[in-house]
């Protein structure tokens, strides 16, 4: 039996999930990561965003700040150039906006300069969706812990995985997470730790597998 991938991709449940958490975050003016390794279905994901009461401004990831901040603005009817020393002008009519969530996809081609304007733009309750490698969160937890405090995180598998990893009902999210992201994809590793934690969890008489003894047998945790 053929089975359609597009039509899984819209039903799961996950994805489902996520877009209305991602919804009840930009309403109220608040900002997402949508993390994911090639393939998981990110961008895919981002064109199922289509918010009733905001308007979407796309962000060109490999712009410099100067082009981002001038994109916006022109996609929002301003008659601006993508000129360096408007920057901080640029900025602060961005900072004004209303009704707007700003969507960027390959977030892990950002530069890294431009983190801190993304800073400032968030804390002005405009809410921003970021979407990209684990990678990036990497990178926001050395340098930008803050912006990170700032942003919910939703990991996205690609359909393959969700529908292998359907059957593990007695895990918690958070440790399914947690596995996926330390095997990196290798579905292998991914199935012999999680059958470890069925038979710790067994012994432990525990009915349900929490993050916590997830990452007791993960073993870049367990060491």
């Amino acid at each position: 039996m053929k089975i359609n991938r597009k039509q899984n991709f819209i039903n799961d449940k996950r994805r489902i999930s996520y877009l209305h958490s991602i919804y009840t975050r930009i309403y109220s003016g608040k900002s997402v990561l949508i993390e994911g390794d090639y393939g998981a279905g990110k961008s895919q994901f981002l064109k199922l965003i289509k918010p009733q009461k905001l308007d979407i401004v796309w962000i060109e990831s490999l712009y410099n700040i100067h082009e981002i901040l001038s994109s916006i603005l022109s996609q929002l009817d301003f008659e601006v150039e993508p000129m360096y020393h408007k920057t901080h002008s640029y900025l602060k009519t961005v900072c004004e906006q209303k009704k707007i969530v700003l969507i960027i996809d390959e977030s892990n081609d950002l530069d890294h300069r431009t983190w801190p304007y993304f800073k400032r733009i968030i804390d002005a309750g405009i809410p921003m969706i970021f979407s990209g490698l684990p990678k990036v969160r990497t990178l926001l937890m050395k340098e930008h812990p803050d912006i990170l405090s700032r942003l919910k995180i939703l990991v996205l598998y690609p359909i393959v995985v969700e529908d292998f990893i359907a059957q593990y009902t007695k895990f918690s999210a958070d440790a399914v997470e947690q596995i996926y992201a330390s095997t990196r994809g290798d579905m292998r590793k991914f199935q012999e730790i999680c059958e470890d934690c069925i038979e710790k969890a067994k012994e432990n008489k525990v009915s349900k597998v929490d993050v916590n003894l997830a990452l007791s047998l993960i073993p870049e945790f367990s060491s």
